[in-house]
């Protein structure tokens, strides 16, 4: 048990450095492909990735009814819902500030959690996601505060981090079932339900299709849609299941910490001293509230 949750953790940590960098990455990538075109593309190169592993690898490869249902909502809520709004919102607002919006998914999934199982958590889980939060918000609010051509873009970011919130709950009750057949369900279910919106947006929009060509566009197109999303949601779904939905959310909060770092390595932006003191702020509430998260999931019946 204790090495499983080593290798969750490990894995958690992982992930969140690519989504970390994503933000850079979609930022760079929208300037040229519509959001919900781009996110198509992203979960074409992830699906086929997927499915081909799961085809060498995997010799039964059906899943029970239930899991498919399950791996459909999770697909609308993680994948069609979560980048339609994640994507506009980046096209809007700054991957700095989206970071730090998308920081609150651990408060959504809680709230949503309580309200489902009609529990409430600890006071000192509560705390810690604060402190978190609090640690995050130096970082991100270091250079100022302006709203004036972000806010629906960070409204947006907030219904991502709503929608990954619901997504969370579904990839729960999908742990007694193969965690790379559920991945590539929900995968699939995700870009054909973004197919629609996507052919809506090129007839509205008529891209230049030769410009998604461009190397360094490609490069991010597949950094996405590889690490990102094929292998970023196959190991983050394992993590939830080894860690528990709460404590594994709690990593989230690190995504911010890696994206200014990532804006100072590829955007050159030069970071400053609150750059570190945010993230000690992070590190300490996101070490102790994945502590406290998993006293909590111990006690729970079942």
């Amino acid at each position: 048990m204790v090495v499983k949750n080593r290798a969750g953790i490990f894995l958690a940590l992982l992930v969140i450095f690519f989504w970390g960098i994503s933000f850079v990455a979609i930022k760079i990538v929208v300037d040229v492909i519509p959001p919900i075109t781009m996110a198509t593309l992203r979960f074409t190169i992830s699906w086929l990735i997927l499915w081909l592993f799961a085809r060498i690898t995997i010799k039964e490869r059906k899943l029970p009814s239930k899991a498919k249902r399950l791996s459909i909502l999770a697909g609308l809520w993680g994948i069609t819902f979560y980048f339609i709004f994640e994507n506009f919102g980046v096209n809007f607002t700054t991957p700095s500030q989206a970071s730090l919006l998308i920081s609150t998914v651990p408060i959504f999934t809680i709230i949503i959690a309580d309200i489902v199982r009609r529990k409430s958590s600890s006071v000192r889980l509560y705390l810690m996601s604060f402190l978190s939060l609090v640690g995050v918000s130096i970082i991100i609010f270091s250079n100022g505060f302006d709203l004036r051509g972000d806010t629906l873009g960070d409204f947006l970011i907030l219904g991502a981090a709503v929608t990954w919130g619901m997504y969370t709950l579904y990839v729960d009750k999908l742990s007694e079932y193969d965690n790379l057949l559920t991945t590539v369900e929900m995968t699939k279910w995700g870009l054909i339900f973004l197919i629609p919106f996507a052919a809506v947006e090129m007839i509205m929009e008529r891209p230049d299709p030769l410009k998604f060509i461009k190397p360094d566009v490609v490069l991010w197109l597949l950094f996405l849609g590889i690490l990102c999303s094929g292998f970023g949601y196959f190991i983050w779904n394992y993590s939830v299941r080894v860690l528990g939905s709460r404590t594994s959310s709690n990593f989230i909060y690190l995504i911010p910490v890696v994206s200014v770092i990532s804006d100072s390595l590829i955007l050159k932006n030069i970071p400053s001293i609150w750059l570190y003191i945010g993230g000690g702020i992070t590190m300490i509430g996101v070490i102790f509230g994945e502590r406290e998260g998993r006293k909590e999931e111990i006690k729970e019946p079942g």
